[in-house]
């Protein structure tokens, strides 16, 4: 395979730096043949990279744990070095740190701004009108939680689309109280999956077919994730303890139109429903920008990207 282009990932292991190196990886495979070794930055990376027969041409790593050991690999064996976070050491440091906006940096000669961090979920043609999805998390650092806030706030949604099938389903953050609660209300048209009973596959699944997703504003992640797939994306309003920067990229959206808030969609016409959304193609634009930067394939990279996103009704 000397024809592809090598990549190394530095992993910690933590599933939402993983997301984000497969979504960014799956990307580069659309553009280019890859090359592709795993390292994990807790695992003798050193021993596993001299034992391989070719150098890098990038190396990603996500996570801060990772950064020392992916800026050695690059003093070792070369590569351009990328990092998919605001770094904790200096940015001058790395070839490019691909951070979300919402992080408050700048744009510049070697920091590129995304919508939200970056994800491994694909945008989709099947997805149908009729089928909606509900992402509910819990309480976290930033948010705290009220079973009854979110409870009216799911009885005013299915109310107001009494024609939709939608599936609802928690995260290991979400109160044992919950569920329970919500069976209380006795809602129909409501299929209700536990998070333990849905794999990361049966989500993609539901991203993929879902014309319509909400999720709880704590589920930041997911909210980005939404967004990816294509789908009208709303945000259910959660108890917040501070402002986070998070919260500000999610309040950024509302403003923008790109996502809606319960109030927004109650308050507005339904949108016709051939209305789509225009998916947040983030890896699609950072893997652009590093094809050209590496130099294999010629035109200009953009910094800011503009969306069409539809907000759901």
């Amino acid at each position: 395979m000397q024809n592809a282009l090598a990549i190394w990932c530095v992993s910690d292991g933590k599933a939402g730096h993983k997301s984000q190196l497969n979504g960014l990886l799956d990307a580069l495979r659309q553009r280019q043949q890859c090359e592709v070794h795993w390292f994990d930055c807790n695992a003798k990376p050193l021993r596993q990279a001299a034992a391989l027969d070719r150098s890098p041409q990038l190396i990603l790593c996500a996570g801060h744990s990772t950064h020392r050991c992916s800026l050695y690999l690059r003093w070792r064996y070369g590569g351009k070095l990328v990092v998919l976070m605001k770094p904790s050491l200096p940015r001058w440091l790395f070839d490019l740190c691909v951070v979300p906006r919402h992080d408050g940096l700048a744009g510049g000669k070697n920091v590129l701004l995304t919508r939200g961090p970056i994800n491994d979920i694909q945008p989709s043609s099947r997805q149908r009108e009729d089928r909606g999805l509900i992402l509910i998390g819990g309480p976290s650092r930033h948010h705290g939680w009220d079973d009854g806030q979110i409870l009216d706030q799911l009885q005013r949604l299915l109310d107001t689309r009494p024609g939709r099938h939608w599936t609802l389903t928690t995260s290991r953050r979400t109160p044992g109280s919950f569920l329970p609660a919500l069976e209380r209300l006795g809602l129909s048209g409501l299929e209700v999956v536990p998070a333990e009973q849905g794999d990361r596959d049966w989500l993609r699944e539901q991203y993929a077919t879902s014309g319509v997703i909400w999720a709880t504003e704590d589920s930041a992640s997911m909210v980005y994730e939404a967004l990816t797939s294509g789908a009208r994306v709303g945000v259910l309003a959660v108890p917040r303890q501070h402002t986070s920067r998070v919260s500000r990229g999610l309040d950024q959206l509302l403003e923008e139109g790109i996502a809606t808030s319960l109030s927004g969609a109650m308050d507005s016409d339904p949108a016709p429903q051939t209305d789509q959304a225009a998916p947040l193609c983030e890896a699609d634009r950072v893997a652009q920008y590093l094809v050209q930067m590496i130099g294999l394939q010629q035109g200009n990279a953009t910094h800011e990207g503009s969306t069409g996103i539809t907000p759901p009704r």
